[in-house]
């Protein structure tokens, strides 16, 4: 894993701004221009995944658009057993009465309730870069729940995926911030830019868990 890489890929490229500033406007527009951005980004992961010398491709609206609607319902559905679990847990919580002692059971079931969440959305931290990155490889909305690759690659270099989260953190926590110094524009740059830091770990994290330990890993 070649961590600096995914800061400087971009400018390899001698068309970046060329290539980066229709993506950048199109997520200007409201929902749409999410789900677009997101099937560009796929392919940024398998284009670094498969070694390619340019990963950033040119943006393709109504391609893009479908790759990132896969995107949506996959995480939609990995995002929908937290949605059950606080109805469940939480509503008994809404339609206790004055009653003392039920009052005390449903704060008793929310609480337990929490701690349920909170495991399953640090389980989720651990495995969506791997669910998204077999997504973005393979294009098949099937993929992000092919459990039996996803977890073979878990094993194969987990420490690969480490990476993948700490860049998740750094670009949310230090570098999208960044841009809020200039207003929104600049929060729009950084982002975008964390996104794209992201994209690439998350393909040479793919590319290094294909074997274990990484063997025979492409260079970056």
């Amino acid at each position: 894993m070649n961590f600096a890489k995914a800061f400087t890929y971009i400018f390899d490229d001698q068309r970046w701004l060329e290539k980066l500033v229709i993506p950048l406007l199109v997520t200007l527009i409201p929902i749409i221009g999410w789900m677009v951005v997101a099937g560009y980004l796929m392919r940024v992961t398998r284009n670094v995944a498969e070694h390619q010398a340019e990963p950033l491709p040119e943006l393709e609206f109504g391609a893009d658009l479908g790759r990132g609607f896969k995107v949506f319902v996959a995480n939609l559905l990995y995002g929908l057993p937290i949605v059950l679990v606080s109805l469940l847990l939480f509503l008994p919580l809404a339609l206790t009465e004055n009653s003392n002692a039920a009052t005390a059971f449903a704060v008793l079931l929310a609480i337990l309730g929490g701690f349920v969440i909170l495991l399953y959305a640090l389980f989720m931290t651990v495995l969506m870069p791997a669910v998204n990155a077999n997504l973005a490889v393979k294009e098949r909305i099937g993929a992000a729940f092919d459990f039996k690759e996803i977890f073979r690659m878990l094993r194969n270099n987990f420490t690969a995926w480490l990476i993948v989260i700490g860049g998740i953190l750094l670009g949310s926590a230090i570098i999208a911030p960044l841009g809020g110094i200039v207003l929104v524009i600049g929060a729009i740059v950084t982002g975008f830019y964390s996104q794209l830091i992201v994209a690439h770990l998350t393909g040479q994290a793919y590319a290094h868990s294909q074997t274990p330990g990484g063997q025979g890993a492409p260079l970056y």
